[in-house]
């Protein structure tokens, strides 16, 4: 009977409720609104019948073409070089064009996961054999210029945290980039292959990095590498341009005798508001120098001479500290004046262990080879060559409108004795040089002092203009010349390898005095530079020409009109003019 009572009480309800889902909704009478306007017309009270609800549609399934995204860029750059060597006797003329073009597809598979590849064909025209019978455009064996230039992933947030890692071929940019950079002025620009990890938020940037810079061994299933100990050197004929020296063979030792190579970081920017960033950062380079391996013969290297690196590890440490106020997109600042300061020291050791510079006696001893039974002469007494350098730069601004004056002050520290156990030419490192001492790429960030001016001029239609004034000298005079690469030009300028401070006799040579020459006889001026440049939007093009006017100083006429040369085979050959141009055309899309 309970059940049965239970059971129509169970009827009772469900039909209750299925007359009040099927009765119209009947809207409730308002209270009369006080006040309310007496001339509006009265409201509709009546009851309003809800009309049915359509079903909910299914989303479409995702396709692989969703979070996918894909863009393009191809650049032109005819250029030109004029005089380069300031020699007037010699053809060091170099005109060529360029041409890069990227493709990049990136997949993002959720708003956190994301993936990209940039491939990029970097060549020069010509520079590739065409096929045998010049009827196509296939190339004869000849070495090829794509590659990977971006391959890596990006998970992003993870642990609910702004902590990102990133891991693959990647770019990095740091700073001003004077000493982590694209490079993407050049053809080829650079990437580095590694892990990233990254912090990320509105006050504070935090990132680590670990890359591999060189790798020693290959991959048993096909894989090789250029690096490590090879069975024979690659020897190659160096000819001088001019033809007025003849061929010498030289051995690729330099890129066979290099190791495993590890370049790593750790950069952190305070971000306390939009008018003011700190940048605080250690950047690492460890080089493993291998044993020298000829075709034939190990050398003294293989048994651990210590005059060489074989076996031993090249560790350079760099710390820095860089303000600035341009905090805002490529890299500009809100206030009228802009600024930009950045200072780093290097420490650390080379690998290499030299004669103490206290050893004034030069205590030697008599040591045989084991493997060619010959006799050299060793220092008794040892020291590790060691990193002691420091750089600096400044850039400071005031915008008028769309006018700007700039003035900068940079200075790389030079090595007054390159042959004591103190390395203390700053080394600069992956850098992207081409913005800040002068735009014909005649010098790093290394032995140089830079004072320069500029004025810029930027219209939204009619594009951009600017001028530069560079005076360049050296920081220490018995240092070498170095290159935008950071390398030396030795016999490019007067210098002395070890520091031949206290002799003022002027020895008449055939040859000169070569890099031993008295400090009294040295030049401080490398050159002056004047660039001007002006970049016009054309639709989906972008147009850049420059030119650059370099005037050679003391430092480089001294050494091509070398007075210490035997006066009956002196000549005067200086040219004191270089140029530098090129016109650019880059379509991005």
């Amino acid at each position: 009977m309970q059940r049965s009572m239970i059971f129509y009480l169970f009827l009772l309800v469900l039909s209750f409720e299925t007359v009040l889902i099927a009765q119209p909704t009947v809207q409730e009478p308002q209270s009369p609104n006080l006040t309310s306007n007496p001339n509006q017309p009265p409201q509709n009270t009546s009851p309003s019948v809800q009309t049915a609800t359509e079903p909910k549609q299914t989303p479409p399934p995702p396709t692989w073409s969703d979070g996918f995204s894909a863009g393009a860029l191809v650049r032109v750059r005819p250029e030109m070089k004029y005089n380069f060597d300031f020699n007037r006797n010699t053809n060091d003329n170099v005109d060529f064009t360029g041409q890069k073009i990227q493709f990049w597809i990136q997949k993002e598979f959720t708003k956190d996961v994301i993936a990209k590849v940039t491939f990029q064909d970097s060549r020069l025209w010509g520079a590739e054999k065409g096929s045998l019978t010049g009827l196509s455009t296939a190339n004869d064996g000849t070495r090829q210029s794509t590659d990977v230039r971006e391959a890596y992933v990006e998970v992003k947030n993870n642990f609910n945290f702004p902590f990102h890692f990133q891991v693959g071929r990647q770019i990095l940019r740091y700073g001003d980039e004077r000493l982590v950079g694209s490079l993407d002025w050049t053809n080829v620009g650079r990437s580095f292959d590694g892990l990233r990890l990254k912090w990320e938020d509105k006050y504070f940037s935090s990132h680590i990095f670990v890359t591999s810079v060189s790798e020693r061994h290959s991959d048993i299933t096909g894989n090789t590498t250029n690096f490590g100990v090879k069975n024979q050197y690659n020897t190659y004929l160096d000819c001088p341009y001019n033809g007025t020296k003849v061929c010498t063979a030289k051995i690729d030792a330099q890129r066979q005798e290099l190791g495993d190579s590890y370049f790593t970081g750790f950069y952190n920017t305070l971000k306390p508001s939009d008018y003011l960033h700190i940048d605080l950062y250690y950047l690492g380079l460890q080089k493993e120098y291998l044993r020298a391996n000829q075709s034939l013969v190990l050398t003294t290297g293989e048994v651990g001479n210590p005059n060489t690196r074989a076996g031993r590890w090249d560790v350079l440490h760099t710390y820095g500290m860089r303000l600035t106020n341009k905090t805002q997109a490529n890299k500009k600042a809100l206030q009228a004046i802009d600024y930009s300061f950045e200072y780093a020291v290097q420490t650390g050791t080379t690998g290499r262990n030299v004669t103490p510079k206290w050893d004034s006696f030069q205590t030697n001893v008599n040591l045989v080879d084991p493997l060619t039974n010959t006799t050299y002469q060793q220092n008794l007494y040892r020291e590790k060559e060691r990193y002691k350098t420091y750089a600096f730069g400044a850039d400071i601004g005031y915008t008028i409108a769309k006018f700007r004056v700039g003035a900068a002050y940079d200075v790389g520290s030079g090595d007054p004795n390159r042959a004591d156990g103190s390395i203390a030419s700053f080394q600069n490192l992956f850098h992207t040089n081409h913005l800040f001492y002068g735009m014909a790429d005649q010098i790093s960030w290394v032995n140089m002092k830079s004072r320069s001016v500029n004025l810029s001029y930027a219209t939204e239609s009619y594009g951009s203009f600017r001028i530069d004034y560079f005076a360049i000298e050296k920081h220490k005079l018995q240092d070498s010349w170095y290159d935008i690469a950071g390398v030396a030009k030795s016999g490019a300028s007067t210098e002395s390898f070890s520091n031949n401070q206290y002799d003022t006799s002027q020895v008449l040579t055939e040859k000169g005095a070569g890099d031993n020459r008295p400090v009294s006889y040295l030049g401080r001026s490398l050159f002056r530079e004047v660039d001007v440049k002006y970049n016009i939007p054309y639709k989906n093009i972008l147009l850049e020409a420059g030119y650059s006017m370099i005037f050679a100083g003391d430092a480089i006429q001294n050494k091509v009109n070398d007075r210490t040369v035997n006066a009956n085979v002196y000549t005067n050959q200086f040219g004191k003019n270089a140029q530098f141009a090129y016109l650019m055309v880059t379509a991005q899309f």
